[in-house]
């Protein structure tokens, strides 16, 4: 079997070489391709297949993962005379695994050929996850489907989660990661009241971390905000563009969201004052000049 892989970013990159180590086991084959020359030529020198193009790459292939930024960016390869739709060999899986837009993966679901299957499969864990093969995949996807693909979707994912049907894959991962955002913003509130008390910050955090307040991003976003990091593993703009996406799909779904709009709002704002590279904590900076308060252990 053929597996085209598209993506070759911080996260595609981990993904693609579990898959390489699979085929490398198992006789497969794995084709890559992205437009970084230098990511590229990584993954091919470790033993995949240059894929050359996209129109090249999905000609060949049985299955295609795909991990890209933005909407933008699958639409780009998705439609057109040299992209996925038009060239990927019939019969093929498709699996998008960025966090993409809903109501744009659906035009691109509608403009697919019968023939082909295609999967919203975001995942979640970060570039070491994808690395590890210890992601969480969260998947919209009829069940014959996911019987077939469920072992070498486990390649690189420690949870494989079927979610429901076309979209839902989609819908849990900005579900997630609306939660993650409003618990950011509020560990800076947090914070802000145990320094203007004269707390010590750090015994704070170990009070938080066994109560009712425990979390991922209380045990992981506090102690990166205490030394003043602001967790550069993730950009502001990122994050920034995630909150879009979040009261965006509130609207295509007509939820009201007041506390996302007020979130995304402050991550408008700090993206503005610090800028897109900026680590994604950055969100709490503002609060500190308010209050000319830095927080720290």
């Amino acid at each position: 079997m053929n597996i085209g892989f598209i993506g070759l970013g911080n996260m595609g990159t981990g993904m693609a070489l579990n898959l390489l180590r699979h085929c490398q086991e198992s006789g497969d084959t794995l084709i890559v391709f992205d437009i970084n020359e230098t990511a590229l030529t990584d993954v091919v020198a470790k033993g995949a297949v240059n894929g050359q193009s996209t129109a090249r790459l999905c000609g060949q292939c049985e299955v295609l993962f795909t991990s890209l930024p933005s909407a933008k960016e699958v639409n780009l390869l998705a439609f057109g005379g040299d992209g996925i739709l038009a060239n990927l060999k019939e019969g093929a899986t498709w699996f998008e695994t960025s966090t993409n837009e809903l109501s744009e993966w659906q035009k691109v679901k509608n403009e697919a050929p019968s023939h082909l299957t295609l999967v919203d499969a975001p995942v979640s864990g970060g570039a070491e996850g994808a690395l590890a093969g210890t992601l969480a995949i969260f998947l919209g996807i009829d069940e014959n489907v996911l019987t077939k693909f469920e072992s070498l979707l486990g390649v690189f994912a420690a949870r494989v989660v079927r979610m429901g049907p076309s979209g839902a894959g989609y819908v849990t991962k900005l579900a997630q990661l609306h939660l993650n955002y409003l618990v950011a913003q509020g560990i800076g509130e947090t914070l802000m009241l145990g320094a203007k008390a004269n707390l010590d910050l750090s015994v704070l955090h170990s009070v938080l971390m066994s109560s009712c307040a425990r979390s991922y991003v209380v045990e992981s976003y506090i102690p990166k905000v205490l030394d003043g990091s602001y967790d550069t593993s993730f950009a502001l703009g990122l994050a920034e563009k995630d909150m879009r996406l979040i009261t965006e799909l509130g609207q295509h779904l007509e939820v009201s969201m007041p506390l996302g709009d007020k979130v995304y709002n402050t991550y408008q704002q700090a993206k503005n004052a610090y800028g897109y590279d900026a680590p994604h904590l950055s969100v709490v900076r503002l609060m500190e000049e308010q209050h000319d308060q830095l927080l720290r252990s």
